[in-house]
C-alpha cells in the first residue's frame, strides 16, 4: 500500500484529502443525543484504532507509536455543546484498515455508551496543519484534556468583581501591640465606581491570578497579573468594616500589561498583537511601583470571597489561600515626592559609594523613607564618620542583615548588630586584573541595586583606572531583565516591541540618576550582551584626558567611520574594549605584523613566536590564583590586541618576541599607536569535558546511533556517580566531570589527600566529616539532576578544544619544498591531549566525530581522521602543539565553516540593543527544535527542524551582523502542545537533606580539635617543612579570626543576593556555594611566591586551620576550613613537602 495520508496529511499520490464525519446517533433508531462529549468519542475511537485488528505494534514502520487521530465536534447553533456530529480524521493508511475492519462485520461498530455511530466519509480536503499532526506527532490520550478541561471551564466560571486595588508595603509599626503583625502601607490606590468594571480571575493554563480593569470611558483595559510562583503568602479576610479582601504577599512585582481597542494604538501593534507590556498602570503608579509591588484587593461582595477560595483549591494555586483575621491598612505614603526628594538631598552630601547602599535599601524593598529620615539618618551619618573610607563596606553588611533579620528586631537595633560584629573592616584585597564593581538590574517595574561584586577588568576601565584608582566607580554594569531576573520573554499576542522601546530605549538613551550622579550609556561586550548587559559610565574630570564622556571613550578606541552605516558591526567592533580580559604585556610596533590568508581557512587564526607565548603564560600565571595542578603551558590564546581579535597559535618557526596576525582578525583600524596591550580574554592550558544534551542526543540518534549506545552512556554515568559516595578518588573525578567546586579548588584539594592516603573508608585514615557528607549529597543531587531534565552526560575519551588551522601551506608559500613539510588533507584533523604537565601527551589517531556547538542540524557534526604523532622527518607546524585541534587548509571551502559557527576564534547603537533583546530568541529556537525532532517520527531530518537549524544559524551571528530572526512569521509549530523538556523517567533525585546511609561521621565533640584524620596527617609535614615541632598555635590569633569575619561577611552576601527570589528565608546553603561557581575569585598576590613567602604562607595557613578546628561552632567555618586546607596543601606541595605516593 503507498504511503498516502487522508484528511490534511502529506499527499504522495495524487488522492483527494477526505474526512470522515461520525454523527452521533443510533443505527437503528435515528435519534441524535446530543449529552455525549468529545472525551466519550475519543475514548471509543481510540478502544478501536488501538485494537489489534487495526494496529500492529510489531509493525516497524510504526516505531513502536499507535496511531493518532482527532475528533472535531460539530458546533452547534442551539446553545449546546455539539450538534449531534464529530469529524474523524485519520491517516490514509489507517483510513483504509478501518474501512476493511468495518465492512468485515456489521457488529464492528464505534460504540458510546452503547449506542453505535453512524460512519459516513466525505472527501474534502482538511485545515492545514492536522496532516503533519496525524502523520508525524505522537498520540496522547483524552484522560489530561478531560481534567485540564473541566478545571479550565470552572475557573472561567468564577469571576470576582474587584471593589479597590491596592499597591503598597509591608511595614512595622513602632511600639505595636503584643501579637501584632505586619502592617500594609497603602502607596498607591484605585477605586471602582458602578460605571467601571474590574473583577479578578484564575487563568488555569497560564497558572496565574489575573486582574482585568475596564474602564467604560476608555478603550482601554489594564491587566495585572500574578503568577503562582512568585506569590509568597495569599491571604483572604474581612476588613474593619466587613468589606472582603485578598492580600498578595509576593516574592516579586506582577506583570502588567494594556488591550486597546483605540486604532492608534492597535496600529502600533505589530501583527496581529492585541496587548502590550507596560511598568505600570498610570503615572502615579509608575512612581510607586519603583519601591511598592505588593497587592491589596477589595472585593463587591462576600460570596465571591467563597469562589475564589473554592477556584484556587481547584486550580491547585499554590501556595494555597489562608484565612487571616485582620490585616491593618493604611495609606502611609513613605514614597511620596516629598519624602523621597528628602532621601535625595541627604545622599547627595555624601560619598557616592555610600549613597548607592542607601538607595538600595529603597529599591530592594529593605527600609522605607521613614525608616531612612527618622530611624537611621542619624546613625548612618554616625557610620560614614566613624568607619571612613569602609563605610560603604559596612553598609552593604547592614544590607545582608536587613534581609536576614527577625521580625521582632528594629532596623536602628539590626545597625547596631552590625556595628557590634564588625567594629572595624578591612578593605578586600582583588587579585590584579580585577575590580570592584557596582551592579544595576533594570526590570520592567524596578530598578535593583546590587554588589559592589569582583569582577573581572576591561581595556577602557584599566586604562582610566591607571590615572586614578576611584575612576572605577564610575563604571557600573547594567543589566536588563524581566522581574524574575530571567531574560524577557512574553506570550506570542503581546507586543514586546513597544515596551522594550519605551523601557530599554529610554535607559539606553537618557540614561539614569543614581546616588545623585548621571549615567550614560557607554557599551558591552559580546559575551555580555548575550545575557543582556551593558556598560553605563558617569562623566569626570580625567587629569590627563580632560572631561571624560561616554561619547568620548567610544571615539578613543580606533576608527570606526567604515562601519557608521551598519550599527551592528559598529557596536561589535567597540565591543572588544570592553571584553573582559587580563593584561599580559604590551608589544611594540616592530614586533607584530600581518600575514596572508590561506584562503577561508585561517579566517581568526595568527601565530605567535614560543618566546612570546611564554612571557605571556607567565604574566597569566602571575595573575592566576593558586592550585594550578601544573597546568600544560598553552599552544594557542583567544586575545583583543588594538583592532584585532581572535585566536593565535604557537608558531615554532618564529623567533623572538614576534606575533603574525591576518587582516580577518582586524575588525577596525588604530593608528598612529607604537605600543599596545596584548589582552588575554582565554588561555587553552587543559581540554574540557564533552557532554551530550538534548539536541546532540536527538541528532546522533537520527543519524543512526544506537539508542543502547545512549543508554550505556547514562547507565555509566549514574554509576559513577552514585560510587562517588566510596572513595575519595572517586568523589574527585564526580567533581571534575561535572566541573563543581572549581572555585574553591575542592578537586585539588581532594586529590592531594588521596594522595595522603586519607579515603571515606579506611581504618586509620578515615576522613569523618558531616561537611563532606554534605558535599556529597549536593554533588550527587545536581549531577542526577543534570542528565535526568538535560540529558547532560559525560562522554568518555572525548574532548573539547579550540579549534586553528594548519600553516603548513604558508610555509610552502614562503619557500619550503612542498615534500619536507607535512600538511593535513581534506578531511583530516591533528588532535593531541594533555591534562597535566607531568602526564605524557595523547596523539588521538583514527575516526573520530567532530562538533560545534550549537548542535541542530545533522551537518554540525562531521566524521574525520585523526591522524596521531606527525612524523618526525619532516617539518611540521603543528608538532608540538598541544589541546587544540589543527584543522586543514586545503579545499574550497573550511572544515569549521561546515560546522554550527563559522570561523575558528571562538549609527545608533541603542536600536540595536533594544532588536538584540527582542530578537535574542536562540534558546526559544533551540527548545522548538528539541520538541519538533522528540514528536516528528522524522527527527531532526523533519523539514520544521531543518528550518529551525537555518534560523538558528543564523541567530548564532545576530550580534555580529544586525540580521534578526523573524520568529513571529517563521517559527514553525509544534505539532503537540506538550512541551520539551520531558525528564528521564529511570533517575532518582535524592533529597540532598537526606544523610548517606553508612557514611562515616563524627558526633559533635567526638573528635577533640586536631584529632581528625587529615590534621593527624598534616602534623608531621607541616612540621617537617617548616622544621618546628609544635601543632598549630594554641593561643588565640587575631589574624585568622579577622580572616575568618571577612570571610564570613562575603559568604552571607553571596548567600542572600544569588537566590531565585529576594526573601528573608531564602538563601543558597554553604554546600551550594561551594559546589557551585558563584564565588569570585581573587589571589593573595600578584608574584610567585618565593621559598621563605611560602613558609610565611604555610605557618599562617596551618595557624588558621588549628583556630578553624577550635572554633567549630562558628557560621561557614566548614568552608573556610577547606579554603585554608587548600592553601596548606598548595604550600606544602610547592616546598616539597608531600609525599610522592
Amino acid at each position: 500500500m503507498s504511503n498516502t495520508n487522508i484528511e490534511g496529511l502529506a499527499i504522495a499520490r495524487k488522492d483527494p484529502s477526505p474526512s470522515y464525519s461520525l454523527w452521533v446517533l443510533p443505527n437503528k433508531t435515528g435519534c441524535v443525543f446530543f449529552d455525549i462529549k468529545r472525551y466519550d468519542v475519543r475514548k471509543a475511537v481510540e478502544l478501536v484504532l488501538h485494537g489489534s485488528e487495526i494496529y500492529d505494534p510489531n509493525d516497524k514502520r510504526n516505531k513502536g507509536r499507535k496511531p493518532n487521530f482527532e475528533v472535531v465536534m460539530g458546533k452547534s447553533r442551539a446553545s449546546r455543546i455539539h450538534d449531534g456530529t464529530a469529524v474523524l480524521r485519520v491517516p490514509t493508511e489507517i483510513y483504509y484498515r478501518f474501512l476493511r475492519w468495518k465492512r468485515r462485520s456489521d457488529k464492528n461498530d464505534i460504540v458510546v455508551h452503547g449506542r453505535a455511530l453512524l460512519v459516513s466519509g466525505t472527501p474534502r480536503k482538511a485545515p492545514p496543519g492536522v496532516e503533519q499532526v496525524l502523520n508525524k506527532a505522537l498520540y496522547t490520550g483524552p484522560e489530561k484534556d478531560k481534567l485540564r478541561e473541566q478545571i479550565r471551564d470552572l475557573a472561567r466560571q468564577v469571576c470576582s468583581r474587584v471593589a479597590q486595588i491596592q499597591v503598597g508595603v509591608w511595614y512595622k509599626q513602632e511600639n505595636p501591640p503584643p501579637n501584632q503583625g505586619r502592617t500594609f502601607s497603602v502607596e498607591y490606590e484605585r477605586v471602582f465606581p458602578r460605571h467601571s468594571a474590574a473583577n479578578i480571575s484564575i487563568m488555569y493554563d497560564h497558572k496565574l491570578i489575573r486582574i482585568e480593569i475596564r474602564q467604560e470611558t476608555e478603550r482601554t483595559k489594564y491587566f495585572i497579573l500574578v503568577k503562582f510562583a512568585i506569590i509568597r503568602k495569599l491571604g483572604l479576610g474581612f476588613d474593619e468594616f466587613g468589606q472582603p479582601f485578598i492580600i498578595f504577599d509576593l516574592h516579586m512585582p506582577p506583570n502588567f500589561e494594556q488591550e486597546s481597542r483605540a486604532p492608534g494604538i492597535i496600529e502600533r501593534n505589530r501583527r496581529y498583537k492585541t496587548r502590550s507590556r507596560i511598568s505600570a498602570l498610570d503615572d502615579a503608579h509608575a512612581r510607586v511601583a519603583l519601591y511598592a509591588y505588593h497587592l491589596r484587593v477589595l472585593l463587591t461582595d462576600a460570596d465571591d470571597l467563597i469562589k475564589f477560595e473554592m477556584i484556587c483549591h481547584v486550580t491547585q494555586c499554590e501556595p494555597r489561600p489562608i484565612r487571616v483575621e485582620r490585616v491593618d491598612a493604611h495609606p502611609m505614603q513613605f514614597f511620596s515626592q516629598r519624602d523621597l526628594y528628602r532621601v535625595q538631598r541627604w545622599i547627595k552630601t555624601m560619598d557616592w559609594n555610600n549613597a548607592f547602599q542607601i538607595e538600595a535599601y529603597l529599591r530592594c524593598g529593605l527600609l522605607n523613607t521613614h525608616d531612612l529620615l527618622f530611624t537611621l539618618q542619624t546613625l548612618i551619618d554616625e557610620v560614614i564618620r566613624d568607619y571612613g573610607a569602609q563605610a560603604s563596606e559596612l553598609l552593604r553588611l547592614f544590607s545582608v542583615a536587613l534581609r536576614m533579620r527577625k521580625d521582632d528586631e528594629s532596623p536602628s537595633d539590626c545597625l547596631a548588630r552590625v556595628r557590634s560584629d564588625y567594629p572595624t573592616i578591612k578593605p578586600l584585597r582583588l587579585a590584579q586584573g580585577y575590580i570592584s564593581c557596582h551592579h544595576v538590574i533594570i526590570t520592567p517595574s524596578r530598578m535593583l541595586l546590587e554588589g559592589p561584586y569582583p569582577m573581572q577588568s576591561n581595556r577602557v576601565i584599566r586604562h582610566y583606572q591607571n590615572h586614578d584608582t576611584t575612576f572605577v566607580e564610575r563604571f557600573i554594569c547594567v543589566e536588563f531583565r524581566d522581574e524574575d531576573h530571567l531574560a524577557y520573554r512574553w506570550d506570542t499576542d503581546v507586543d514586546g516591541t513597544w515596551f522594550l522601546q519605551q523601557r530599554v530605549g529610554g535607559i539606553l538613551r537618557e540614561g539614569f540618576e543614581l546616588g545623585g550622579r548621571g549615567f550614560e550609556f557607554l557599551g558591552y561586550s559580546m559575551s555580555a550582551l548575550r545575557e543582556h548587559s551593558v556598560w553605563f559610565v558617569s562623566p569626570f574630570r580625567d587629569p590627563v584626558e580632560g572631561y571624560v564622556t561616554a561619547e568620548k571613550i567610544c571615539a578613543s578606541l580606533g576608527d570606526f567611520s567604515g562601519f557608521l552605516r551598519t550599527p551592528s558591526k559598529y557596536a561589535a567592533r567597540i565591543a572588544q574594549a570592553f571584553a573582559m580580559t587580563d593584561s599580559s604585556l604590551k608589544i611594540r610596533r616592530d614586533q607584530w605584523e600581518e600575514q596572508v590568508e590561506l584562503g577561508p581557512h585561517t579566517d581568526g587564526v595568527g601565530t605567535i613566536s614560543p618566546d612570546l607565548a611564554d612571557i605571556i603564560w607567565a604574566a597569566k600565571c602571575r595573575m592566576t590564583r593558586s592550585f594550578r595542578e601544573n597546568r600544560v603551558k598553552p599552544s594557542a590564546y583567544q586575545f583583543r590586541f588594538l583592532g584585532y581579535k581572535g585566536v593565535v597559535v604557537v608558531d615554532h618557526r618564529l623567533k623572538g618576541i614576534k606575533m603574525r596576525l591576518r587582516d580577518s582578525q582586524r575588525k577596525f583600524p588604530v593608528h598612529n599607536v607604537e605600543e599596545a596591550e596584548f589582552e588575554i580574554a582565554r588561555s587553552f592550558d587543559c581540554p574540557n569535558q564533552v557532554y551530550l544534551n538534548r539536541p546532540a542526543v536527538m541528532v546522533l540518534d537520527n543519524c543512526g546511533v544506537k539508542t543502547q549506545t545512549f543508554l550505556d552512556l547514562q547507565e555509566n554515568a549514574k554509576a559513577s556517580i552514585y560510587h562517588s559516595r566510596h572513595s575519595l578518588e572517586r568523589f574527585r573525578e564526580l567533581l571534575a566531570s561535572y566541573n563543581l567546586g572549581s572555585r574553591f579548588q575542592l578537586t585539588f584539594i581532594i586529590k592531594r589527600l588521596a594522595k595522603l592516603g586519607l579515603d571515606f573508608d579506611n581504618d586509620k585514615k578515615t576522613i569523618r566529616s558531616a561537611f563532606f557528607e554534605r558535599l556529597i549529597r549536593y554533588s550527587t543531587n545536581h549531577s542526577l539532576r543534570d542528565i535526568k531534565f538535560k540529558a547532560r552526560i559525560p562522554v568518555p575519551n572525548s574532548y573539547q578544544l579550540v579549534g586553528v588551522a594548519d600553516e603548513g601551506r604558508a610555509y610552502i608559500n614562503e619557500g619550503a619544498k612542498e615534500d619536507d613539510v607535512f600538511t593535513l588533507k581534506e578531511g583530516f584533523v591533528y588532535v593531541c591531549v594533555q591534562e597535566y604537565e607531568h602526564e605524557p601527551p595523547k596523539y588521538l589517531k583514527g575516526t573520530c566525530l567532530i562538533s560545534r556547538s550549537p548542535v541542530i542540524h545533522p551537518g554540525d557534526m562531521l566524521r574525520v581522521y585523526a591522524v596521531g604523532e606527525p612524523p618526525e622527518d619532516k617539518l611540521c607546524f603543528f608538532g608540538g602543539l598541544k589541546n587544540v585541534v589543527v584543522f586543514p587548509a586545503v579545499g574550497d571551502r573550511s572544515l569549521a565553516s561546515c560546522l554550527a559557527g563559522g570561523d575558528l576564534d571562538g549609527v545608533d547603537i541603542c536600536d540595536f540593543v533594544i532588536e538584540y533583546i527582542n530578537s535574542d530568541v536562540m534558546g526559544l529556537l533551540a527548545d522548538r527544535h528539541t520538541v519538533i525532532a522528540d514528536q516528528s517520527k522524522e527527527g531532526v531530518f523533519d523539514e520544521r527542524c531543518m528550518k529551525l537549524a537555518a534560523l538558528c544559524s543564523k541567530a548564532v551571528d545576530y550580534a555580529k551582523n544586525g540580521q534578526p530572526v523573524d520568529i513571529y512569521n517563521n517559527l514553525p509549530k509544534r505539532l503537540l502542545k506538550s512541551r520539551a523538556g520531558i525528564p528521564i523517567p529511570n533517575i532518582h533525585l535524592h533529597d540532598p537533606n537526606e544523610p548517606i546511609e553508612g557514611f562515616p561521621i563524627a558526633l559533635p565533640g567526638e573528635v577533640p580539635p586536631l584529632a581528625d584524620a587529615i590534621s593527624c596527617v598534616l602534623i608531621p609535614l607541616v612540621q617537617s617543612t617548616l622544621n618546628a615541632a609544635t601543632e598549630p598555635r594554641e593561643v588565640e590569633n587575631e589574624q585568622p579570626k579577622e580572616l575568618h569575619a571577612h570571610y564570613v561577611r562575603e559568604m552571607q552576601y553571596i548567600c542572600m543576593t544569588h537566590t531565585l527570589v529576594d526573601a528573608p528565608d531564602v538563601r543558597l546553603t554553604e554546600e551550594e556555594v561551594v559546589l557551585g561557581t558563584i564565588l569570585a575569585s581573587y589571589c593573595p598576590g600578584d608574584e610567585p611566591p618565593t621559598a621563605d613567602r611560602l613558609r610565611a604562607g604555610l605557618s599562617n595557613a596551618w595557624a588558621a586551620w588549628g583556630w578553624a578546628q577550635r572554633h567549630r561552632d562558628k557560621e561557614f567555618i566548614e568552608s573556610f576550613s577547606l579554603v585554608v586546607l587548600g592553601v596548606v596543601l598548595d604550600c606544602l606541595e610547592r616546598l616539597g613537602g608531600l609525599p610522592e605516593a
